[in-house]
């Protein structure tokens, strides 16, 4: 069964909002690059700043709020010198401070009488990989249990199992869940942040075995509070996979092929009717922390693999969300690269992707678009209007032009010109 998006967005494409890390460093002027927590680090340090750019997203038009929590977990404010409980009150803090930007916004617009739908978040959740130094997204190498082999600078690195492995990969699966799982349930065992959270996100997910893991974690917690009583506060969830250069960093043995994202989806939504207790299924499938070069031809995959899932169930989403124009060295933690776009050729960029796949009639129950690293609120501003440019297309998933333009907060940095707060 699909937990589906539908039940909170009415329209489409909606609005994410982009890359937060990169946006307190750009933005807010924050340096968080070399400290483990990244995104996470304000929560610690600067809790105000966070608000700050949640504020300037929503600002841009998102109407998609993901929280600073894509790299926290225990083990990272461990290794940043915090116990366990003091963790755990800085995960949880990351939730209310996107609900206090959220509020913030939501009474502005409201005096303003230019808030047509609500404020959504997300509870941005990264893979192991993210709390791993070197970071893994983009390569996958996870240490025994969770893999094969460490990354290393000196040695040939592996991120998959020889065939005569697989009982180290089902140990592996079972650590990943484990790891997910708990996480999970720190949020889940405050009733405030959790309420507070519309559905979650797993993201920039590199590995086959990691979206089983996840998908079991998800079931874990259905149980669990389903024993509870709290069946209905089972949230919608997306899976959402990297492919920097338009395939998967995982192998599907070692020195064999790359995973196809064709794989990747059957991971995530394989389905068995006659099994007792079937994994859950997500309510999308997202693409992040990839170049825009490479998302029509993975949304195209994307869409045909839609059409193949049993007639009945409700569509799952397609959630986009790719990197600005820099390029992330995970050793050296640092960004490169020659900005080759602007903030508003990018947004013209995308918006030509949602405006194609859209026009393509694809299986999709809707679309959310927003950015990844590198991609700030200027990003998001600038696909806001170019997607308004092509209501043409897009008449359905549009309402009509008729607000004021909404409040511009001062945040201390030159904010570009903006439209209304309308159907994005």
């Amino acid at each position: 069964m699909i937990s589906s998006l539908a039940g909170l967005i009415d329209h489409s494409p909606a609005l994410l909002d982009g890359g937060l890390g990169t946006t307190l460093e750009d933005y807010v002027g924050l340096d968080i690059s070399h400290s483990s927590l990244w995104s996470a680090q304000p929560i610690v340090s600067a809790s105000e700043d966070i608000v700050k750019a949640h504020l300037l997203f929503l600002h841009a038009g998102a109407k998609i709020l993901s929280t600073s929590t894509y790299q926290c977990s225990l083990e990272t404010f461990q290794a940043a010198g915090f116990d366990s409980d003091q963790a755990k009150l800085f995960m949880i803090e990351s939730v209310h401070l996107a609900k206090k930007a959220k509020v913030i916004f939501e009474t502005e617009v409201t005096e303003s009488d230019s808030l047509q739908r609500p404020i959504l978040i997300v509870l941005s959740l990264g893979p192991f990989g993210a709390i791993l130094t070197p970071t893994q997204e983009f390569r996958g190498c996870y240490p025994p249990p969770y893999g094969p082999r460490r990354y290393s600078d000196n040695h040939t690195n592996q991120n998959s199992f020889d065939q005569n492995e697989s009982e180290k990969e089902h140990i592996a699966i079972d650590a990943l869940t484990k790891f997910h799982f708990e996480r999970l349930l720190i949020f889940a065992s405050s009733t405030e942040a959790w309420n507070a959270v519309d559905c979650l996100a797993f993201e920039t997910v590199p590995l086959k075995r990691e979206v089983t893991a996840i998908r079991r974690a998800i079931q874990s917690l259905q149980r669990r509070l389903t024993e509870e009583g709290r069946e209905g506060e089972i949230k919608p969830w997306w899976v959402s996979c990297v492919f920097p250069d338009g395939e998967s960093p995982g192998d599907l043995r070692p020195g064999g092929p790359k995973v196809q994202i064709d794989e990747m989806l059957a991971t995530a939504f394989s389905f068995e009717k006659n099994e007792l207790d079937p994994l859950p299924i997500p309510s999308g499938f997202g693409i992040n922390c990839t170049k825009p070069q490479y998302l029509p031809a993975l949304a195209a995959t994307v869409g045909r693999y839609f059409k193949t899932l049993p007639s009945g169930a409700s569509s799952p989403w397609l959630i986009l969300y790719p990197n600005g124009d820099d390029v992330y060295d995970e050793v050296t933690r640092s960004w490169s690269g020659k900005k080759e776009g602007s903030p508003d050729e990018w947004g013209e960029e995308i918006s030509k992707i949602i405006v194609g796949i859209m026009d393509a009639e694809m299986d999709f129950g809707g679309i959310i678009v927003g950015g990844c690293c590198k991609a700030g609120p200027d990003h998001i501003s600038s696909l806001r209007s170019k997607l308004l440019l092509n209501q043409d297309v897009l008449s359905t998933c549009f309402d009509e032009l008729s607000v004021e333009p909404e409040p511009i907060l001062d945040l201390n940095y030159d904010q570009p010109s903006l439209l209304g707060l309308i159907a994005l």
